[in-house]
């Protein structure tokens, strides 16, 4: 038998001693499978972020746009369960909105929730027509507030369903227009910056028991 043939065999090999997982969307996002995907132990999965839409998971296309990132934290037997790790608006929607001779003004603020997760966000507004630069300030400043406030007020899952679903963007463009007419306000991208130590804890005991 050649190299080349005792090589490829051994790369059959390899993959018949792995197993296959499937991977789970967070409780948020209805527990539902996001695929599968081999390994030869468990623990070796922890940590592998996971890319999906959510049209991917509401079966909505007029939502295909959103981007969503999980990260598997926890094994249960032939499970994998992620957590959301962050979001993005494709670039082509968000270039879709941009329009000449008005203002795009962005919003980059970190937050911590009421429960000790602390997330980097990027908030999103376009208005009808150029705007002053006082004018930008002012809309800045109430998305800056308003998305602090939010995670402040709510817990992590909280916070994340009002950003992903809709409504801190909605709420943001009803007042952000008292400063001026705007045509969209969107929650841009996020990003799990930290999480709870107690969280990190009761993650890795629970995968030390599913692996044993």
């Amino acid at each position: 038998m050649s190299s080349k043939s005792r090589s490829a065999s051994s790369i059959r090999d390899k993959w018949k001693l792995k197993k296959w997982y499937n991977i789970i969307s967070p409780k948020l996002f209805g527990e539902v499978s996001l695929g599968s995907t081999p390994a030869f132990d468990a623990s070796s999965t922890i940590g592998r972020k996971i890319e999906t839409t959510l049209y991917d998971l509401t079966g909505d296309f007029s939502l295909v746009y959103v981007h969503l990132y999980f990260k598997i934290n926890r094994n249960e037997s032939d499970k994998l369960f992620t957590t959301f790790y962050g979001h993005e608006l494709s670039r082509d929607y968000v270039r879709s909105l941009v329009r000449r001779k008005s203002s795009k003004i962005n919003s980059i603020v970190e937050v911590n929730t009421k429960d000790g997760y602390v997330l980097r966000v990027k908030g999103l507004a376009l208005t009808t027509y150029r705007i002053h630069r006082d004018q930008r300030s002012a809309i800045r400043k109430i998305m800056d507030d308003m998305i602090r406030k939010s995670a402040e007020s709510h817990t992590f899952d909280e916070f994340i369903q009002e950003m992903i679903f809709g409504k801190l963007a909605s709420d943001m463009f009803n007042e952000a227009k008292k400063i001026a007419p705007l045509r969209k306000v969107e929650v841009e991208k996020s990003k799990v910056v930290s999480i709870p130590s107690v969280e990190v804890k009761n993650t890795v005991e629970v995968s030390n028991s599913s692996s044993r």
